[in-house]
């Protein structure tokens, strides 16, 4: 009970400072354009901008929906090749939130922001 909703607690406030993170880089990336791109466009070519900050924002999301996806992958083939090995001693339970446990908790978060934005 009590690690479900440390596990639930973690997933939440993964997904409210990934939020905070991609407005910040939402900010960042819409002054870069106006400062060094606008200044180079004609007059009235505002959706030339826009357009340009959609293809960056894509760019860059499906640049690290592919990192983390591989990230994932390596560690699923990690924990696939552990769980193989026989294991003389006994496992002693876990008491501490390990960094193993905050990877798996931002990658379920970034998989559950994933479906949110397809709408599943």
């Amino acid at each position: 009970m009590v690690r479900t909703v440390l596990e639930k607690m973690i997933d939440l406030a993964t997904a409210g400072f990934g939020l905070v993170a991609a407005l910040a880089w939402n900010d960042l990336i819409k002054q870069l354009i106006q400062d060094f791109v606008s200044p180079y466009v004609p007059k009235g070519w505002g959706l030339f901008s826009m357009f340009l900050y959609a293809l960056v924002v894509t760019a860059l999301a499906v640049w690290i929906t592919s990192y983390l996806g591989r990230l994932a992958a390596l560690r699923r083939e990690k924990d696939d090749a552990e769980a193989e090995k026989p294991s003389a001693e006994p496992a002693e339970p876990q008491t501490a939130i390990g960094a193993a446990d905050i990877e798996e908790a931002v990658l379920r978060a970034m998989i559950r922001f994933r479906r949110m934005e397809r709408g599943e």
